[in-house]
């Protein structure tokens, strides 16, 4: 069997997301959600998460792995035909969370982040951060709280302590930014 349910921890962190089938043989399209594309290579199973449904992920072995441009071929075992890699279209990649490689002090994945609570240096809460949007300048942190939603651009200068064991991020807001 390639797949075996209930082999996965509560938070898995996702390297990649399935895009579509390529060829006839099961192998998918991979885009890459990950600043570390070198450890799709020492990979020897995943985890695929449907829908962004964690409860649902379930583990494959790593039949290959080959890069193609700015995606990754990935071939999983029990994954042979066009019809089962069309299955996958969308699923997200994932290894189990005490895989993730270890980041520099004060450099944190997407998923610490996310679900924080945000308040300003005074203690005015600003809501919650919902999402984390690349861009070329700086990440940004989408706050969405009670008085609606914020753009947080990810700098020193504003964010001035994330805190995922307190759960929160504090930030020091430029006026004009609400």
């Amino acid at each position: 069997m390639p797949f075996r349910a209930g082999a996965v921890q509560a938070k898995p962190l996702i390297i990649g997301r399935i895009t579509r089938p390529h060829g006839l043989r099961g192998e998918v399209k991979v885009r890459l959600e990950t600043d570390f594309p070198e450890r799709f290579g020492q990979l020897r199973r995943v985890l695929l998460v449907p829908d962004r449904q964690v409860g649902a992920a379930r583990e494959a072995a790593v039949e290959s792995v080959r890069p193609q441009g700015d995606l990754i071929l990935l071939k999983l075992a029990g994954v042979d035909d066009l019809e089962a890699a069309r299955a996958l279209q969308g699923a997200a990649v994932a290894v189990p969370w005490e895989e993730r490689i270890p980041l520099p002090e004060g450099t944190y994945y997407v998923a610490e982040v996310v679900g924080l609570r945000v308040r300003t240096e005074s203690g005015e809460a600003l809501g919650t951060v919902t999402e984390v949007l690349r861009t070329p300048a700086h990440d940004v942190y989408r706050v969405e709280g009670e008085g609606g939603e914020v753009l947080v651009p990810a700098t020193r200068e504003v964010v001035r302590a994330v805190d995922p064991q307190r759960g929160e991020v504090v930030v020091a807001l430029p006026a004009g930014l609400r």
